[in-house]
């Protein structure tokens, strides 16, 4: 991927940019071997994007600048140094097209990006995700306050009267002078709330504030082969854990009799359950808004596999001891992580051994990357 923000030293947070990509994939592979003595006999191929990196990535997250008249996007280094970024070649295209167009109707309708040093201005942040299977965006303005409320209710429906593919825009409010994101309250602006994720045959669809993987591509994937060890091991029964919008879920039901998924994010869990009368379901599938923690402390109903897909934290004691109480015949654990991938297997290996690892570029031309990884329960 040709990338001139990162020759020139702006950006770089594609910090293996300057290795060939194959080069990339072998480093991943090495972390993840020194971390598991001996797994290379297990080791399945990466799975990786090849010569699609440009263009990968179905999410963005930036920054608004007041620059004079002009708003810039891009991001705020760890000075506080803002630094435009307005056509990263890792985003899908459309991420790209469309901010000149956003530019020129905030500054119609009067909506002034947020002056870090001064502590004025309205527009902090701008979140846009895009579903390439169905050509939909949605657009997310993270505000200061609701000033300017009434001006991007007007906006909206403009930008969808001009732009059919916005399908879901939202005010989303942060009013602390802190380097976060997004604040706790919402405000859908469209008539659609959700846009439509579809991968092979599953449709997935997706909230506002639904955690989803940004690099569709190497995601179906995953999901499939999911699916894939769920149909070969003849499962018969499938907690998910940490399930977002149900992803693994619907693979896991195309060959499992009875599914079940549990997070904690109620508009995830609401996803999930719009997503159920899209799909072709053979058995019997449900989802539930509960912390993962006590819905294991509390509810001991047994299953045949137990997947875990946990933020980069990983899982904690409590989790892993209920999980192991629950003697799942496969647990397959899903990590953003290999460090704590590895401190929870420390644990886990007592009764379970390593079927097989494969690794997920999710995150090209960077040290991070997703693995899969199967565990049997030791003597069956």
């Amino acid at each position: 991927m040709d990338c001139h923000w990162f020759k020139t030293n702006h950006c770089r947070s594609c910090e293996l940019l300057d290795h060939s990509y194959e080069e990339t994939l072998r480093m991943k592979e090495a972390k993840l071997t020194s971390l598991f003595p001996g797994i290379e006999r297990v080791m399945k191929p990466t799975v990786a994007l090849g010569a699609n990196v440009a263009g990968s990535r179905n999410k963005a997250k930036l920054a608004a600048f007041p620059n004079g008249h002009d708003i810039q996007f891009g991001f705020y280094d760890n000075a506080l140094h803002f630094k435009d970024l307005e056509s990263c070649p890792l985003h899908m295209p459309e991420l790209n097209e469309i901010l000149p167009i956003l530019k020129n109707k905030l500054k119609e309708f009067k909506i002034i990006p947020y002056s870090v040093t001064e502590k004025k201005g309205e527009l902090k942040y701008l979140i846009l995700s895009k579903s390439e299977s169905h050509d939909e965006m949605l657009l997310r303005f993270v505000l200061r306050s609701k000033e300017s409320l009434d001006r991007l209710k007007k906006m909206a429906k403009i930008l969808q009267d001009e732009m059919p593919s916005i399908k879901v825009i939202t005010a989303n409010f942060q009013s602390e002078h802190k380097a976060i994101f997004e604040g706790d309250e919402e405000i859908v602006l469209t008539e659609n709330s959700h846009i439509l994720n579809t991968f092979g045959d599953v449709n997935l669809t997706l909230g506002p504030r639904s955690f989803f993987q940004v690099t569709p591509e190497i995601a179906g994937r995953l999901y499939q082969n999911v699916g894939d060890v769920v149909r070969d091991l003849k499962v018969t029964s499938f907690l998910d854990l940490f399930c977002g919008v149900g992803a693994f879920s619907f693979f896991a039901a195309k060959n499992c009799p009875k599914v079940y998924g549990v997070e904690i994010s109620k508009e995830a869990i609401e996803c999930a359950k719009s997503s159920i009368s899209l799909n072709k379901i053979n058995g019997e599938i449900k989802f539930e808004a509960l912390d993962v923690e006590e819905y294991l402390k509390t509810k001991k109903e047994k299953f045949d596999a137990i997947l875990v897909n946990p933020p980069r934290r990983g899982l904690n004691n409590s989790i892993i001891q209920n999980i192991m109480e629950n003697d799942p015949r496969v647990i397959i654990y899903s990590s953003c992580n290999a460090e704590t991938l590895a401190r929870d297997f420390e644990i886990l290996e007592e009764k379970y051994d390593i079927s097989h690892a494969q690794i997920y570029d999710m995150f090209p031309n960077t040290t991070h990357f997703e693995t899969l990884m199967i565990l049997n329960r030791k003597g069956v």
